[in-house]
C-alpha cells in the first residue's frame, strides 16, 4: 500500500503541475486556472522509486533476462504512446496554430534521441524520463554481475553520480557551451542521474549496508545538486521533493502504511498505482489538446481541470490494460519460445544449405533440335569406344557405320538424359 500511495502522489503531482502551471506557459490561451501547482517533484520521485526497485529485482536470476522483462514492460507502451500522441497532435495542432510535429520528430522520439539535437522536438514533454530509465536498466544489467553492487566501488559510484555532473555543469556545460557538450550532457541526462543514486542509496540503507547518517548526507547532497542544476531558480520544488523523499524512505524501511484512511481508499489507490505508468505517458500533450477544445467551447477553469484529470485516468487505463500488460505478458511468455523457434529454423536452413552437394562442372556437347522444340544442350559423355576409328586401324564398314549412327540417335540412345527423351515424346 505504501508504495502505491507514493506512486499515486507522484504521478498526480505531475498531472496537476502540467495542467495548472505548464499548460499556460506553453499555451497562454489555456489559462488561467482556479489554482496553480508549480512544484516539480513528481517525475523525480518516480525515478527514485524505479531505481529502488531495480536494486530489489536485479539480483533475481540472470540479469539479461531481467533487463528483457523490464524493457518489455516499458518500451511497448512508450512506443505506442508516441505514435498515438504524434498522430493526434499532428492532425489538430495546425488548427490551433501550435507547433506541428514532423516525421523527424517522430523518429527521434521513437529512438529516444530527442535531447541529442536542437533539431528534434519532444512529441510529449513528459517523455524525458524514458531514455534515463532505459540507460539505468542497461547499466544495472552490465554492472551488477561484475560486482559493482558490492564492496567499496558502489559508494564511489553513487557519489560520482552526484558530484561529477555538477563539476561538468560548472566547468563546461554553460550557456555558451559548444553544441556537442550540450548534446552529450542533455542526451545522457547528467543533470538527473543522481536520482538513481538516491534510489540505490535508500535500498542500501534498508539492507544495513549504509548508515542513517551516510544516507542523510547523500540525500542532502543530491537535493543541493539538483537545485544547482536549475541554478537555484526552483528551490521550492527541491524542498517539496525532499519532503516526498522522507515518505519514500519511510515506505522502504518501515512497515506498510496501515491507517484507517488508506484502508478505506485501498482499492482505488492500488488501481491507480497499477496504471500510473499509463497515466504518465498519456496525460500531457493530449491534455493540452482537450483543454484547448474546452476553452473554445466556453468551459470554465474548474471544468477543464476535472476533464483533463479524467482524461489522464481513462487514457492511463487504456495504455496499461490494452498495451502495457498484454505486451509484457506476450513478450515474457510466448516471445522467448517464438524466438527459440526462429533461431532453430535459421540454424536448420543454414545447415541444409551448407550440406548441399556440389554439382561438378560438365562439358557441353553439341545442341540438337527438332522442329518446335527449344534447343536443349546435350551432355555427351566423353569416353573411349572400341568401335571408333583409331590411328593404325582400318575404318569400319558401312553397315557398322549405320549401326553406330542409330545408336547415337537421341530418340533411341539409352545414354541420353531422361528429360530429353520425355521432351521428344511429348512433341510427338
Amino acid at each position: 500500500m505504501s508504495w502505491d500511495v507514493i506512486r499515486v502522489v507522484a504521478v498526480f503531482a505531475v498531472v496537476i503541475q502540467h495542467i495548472t502551471h505548464q499548460a499556460p506557459i506553453n499555451h497562454p490561451e489555456l489559462g488561467p486556472y482556479p489554482f496553480e501547482n508549480p512544484l516539480q517533484f513528481g517525475a523525480s520521485t518516480l525515478l527514485v522509486v524505479s531505481a529502488y526497485f531495480v536494486c530489489v529485482t536485479v539480483r533475481r536470476g540472470d540479469t539479461w533476462s531481467w533487463l528483457f522483462k523490464r524493457l518489455a514492460r516499458l518500451l511497448p507502451a512508450y512506443l505506442v504512446a508516441v505514435v498515438v500522441v504524434y498522430t493526434i497532435t499532428s492532425m489538430v495542432t495546425p488548427l490551433f496554430g501550435w507547433y506541428v510535429p514532423t516525421p523527424v520528430d517522430l523518429a527521434a522520439n521513437l529512438l529516444m534521441v530527442q535531447a541529442w539535437s536542437p533539431e528534434f522536438h519532444w512529441v510529449d514533454g513528459s517523455y524525458w524520463t524514458l531514455p534515463m530509465q532505459v540507460m539505468a536498466f542497461t547499466a544495472a544489467a552490465v554492472l551488477w554481475p561484475r560486482g559493482w553492487g558490492r564492496g567499496a566501488r558502489l559508494p564511489v559510484l553513487l557519489w560520482g553520480l552526484v558530484l561529477l555532473p555538477v563539476v561538468i555543469r560548472v566547468l563546461w556545460r554553460g550557456d555558451d557551451a559548444q553544441q556537442w557538450v550540450v548534446s552529450a550532457f542533455d542526451g545522457l541526462a547528467l543533470h538527473r542521474v543522481a536520482l538513481f543514486g538516491v534510489g540505490v542509496a535508500i535500498w542500501l540503507w534498508t539492507q544495513d549496508r549504509l548508515s542513517a547518517g551516510h544516507l542523510t548526507a547523500y540525500l542532502l547532497a543530491a537535493l543541493v545538486a539538483q537545485d544547482a542544476h536549475s541554478q537555484f531558480a526552483d528551490t521550492p520544488s527541491t524542498i517539496a521533493f525532499g519532503v516526498v523523499l522522507v515518505g519514500v524512505v519511510a515506505a522502504a524501511g518501515g512497515p506498510d502504511w496501515d491507517v484507517a484512511v488508506l484502508r478505506v481508499l485501498a482499492r482505488p489507490i492500488r488501481w491507480l498505482g497499477g496504471i500510473s505508468f499509463g497515466i504518465y505517458l498519456a496525460h500531457q500533450e493530449l491534455g493540452y489538446v482537450l483543454a484547448r477544445v474546452l476553452v473554445d467551447a466556453g468551459v470554465g477553469p474548474w471544468g477543464r481541470v476535472l476533464a483533463c484529470v479524467a482524461l489522464a485516468v481513462v487514457l492511463g487505463w487504456a495504455v496499461s490494460r490494452l498495451v502495457e500488460q498484454p505486451a509484457h505478458t506476450w513478450l515474457t511468455t510466448r516471445g522467448p519460445e517464438r524466438w527459440r523457434r526462429f533461431k532453430r529454423t535459421v540454424a536448420a536452413v543454414a545447415h541444409a544449405v551448407r550440406d548441399l552437394p556440389t554439382v561438378p562442372e560438365q562439358r557441353q556437347g553439341p545442341v540438337r533440335t527438332e522442329p518446335g522444340v527449344a534447343e536443349i544442350p546435350l551432355q555427351v559423355p566423353v569416353q573411349a569406344r572400341s568401335d571408333q576409328p583409331q590411328a593404325g586401324r582400318p575404318e569400319v564398314s558401312p553397315r557398322e557405320s549405320r549401326a553406330i549412327t542409330r545408336a547415337a540417335d537421341p530418340r533411341t540412345s539409352p545414354d541420353l538424359p531422361v528429360s530429353l527423351t520425355m521432351v521428344n515424346s511429348q512433341v510427338r
